[in-house]
């Protein structure tokens, strides 16, 4: 008799936040509470599990795959909407997605294992000055994703504190110019502005190809 056993494919992302050093007390403060307030914050969009140790790194457990992305780019946004108290720099954070199986599932990210977990850890390692890289079981995923996740982690990259905070809602909430307008108190002209220059309309390509390929890769394995 023939068993078959189906793996649970899932997405980690690991993180850390850059320059955290550099951050007084206050700012350490409030980047924590920011970090432990991501499950709310990303409620809309799906459930996440997201634990943070040695202060400043953190990992995010994301059962659908296809929605990881989305997610990893949603953190940087909300991340990137503040600013360093003694000079002009924002915030930001390293980010590295790992799609893949889980396998060994417990109450804590910490201690769980799976492809995974190493995937988002190994990206993490070997991140460089990126900030935001993706690793899959699939290699022509991976050599699909490389060019395009340059271009986007760029993007991203030079987003404002303002654009920052937009982009969030654009991305979890998905709301619309008028309603972004209302919570920014910004006319629709200036919201579709400012999403304009933060390339809005490429971020959605690029999310939508994204879960077009983790969709056909996992639609076996769920």
């Amino acid at each position: 008799m023939l068993i078959f056993v189906v793996m649970k494919t899932g997405a980690i992302i690991t993180g850390d936040i850059v320059d955290s050093t550099k951050m007084t007390a206050e700012e350490r403060t409030t980047m924590l509470q920011l970090l432990q307030s991501l499950p709310e914050l990303l409620c809309p969009l799906f459930k996440t599990n997201i634990e943070i140790f040695r202060g400043d790194s953190f990992q995010v457990k994301i059962a659908e795959p296809n929605k990881a992305l989305r997610i990893a780019l949603a953190i940087r946004a909300i991340i990137r909407a503040n600013k360093f108290a003694d000079n002009n720099a924002q915030w930001d954070a390293r980010l590295a997605i790992g799609v893949g199986t889980l396998d060994y599932e417990t109450d804590s990210i910490s201690t769980s294992d799976g492809e995974a977990y190493r995937l988002s850890g190994r990206g993490l390692d070997v991140i460089g000055r990126a900030r935001l890289c993706i690793e899959t079981p699939w290699e022509d995923v991976n050599k699909e994703l490389m060019v395009s996740t340059l271009f986007a982690d760029d993007i991203v990259s030079g987003w404002t504190p303002r654009q920052s905070g937009m982009m969030f809602e654009k991305l979890v909430r998905d709301q619309s110019q008028e309603k972004i307008g209302n919570i920014f108190g910004a006319s629709q002209q200036m919201v579709s502005k400012t999403l304009k220059a933060a390339k809005d309309a490429l971020i959605s390509v690029y999310i939508k190809r994204f879960e077009e390929l983790i969709n056909h890769k996992t639609k076996w394995a769920q």
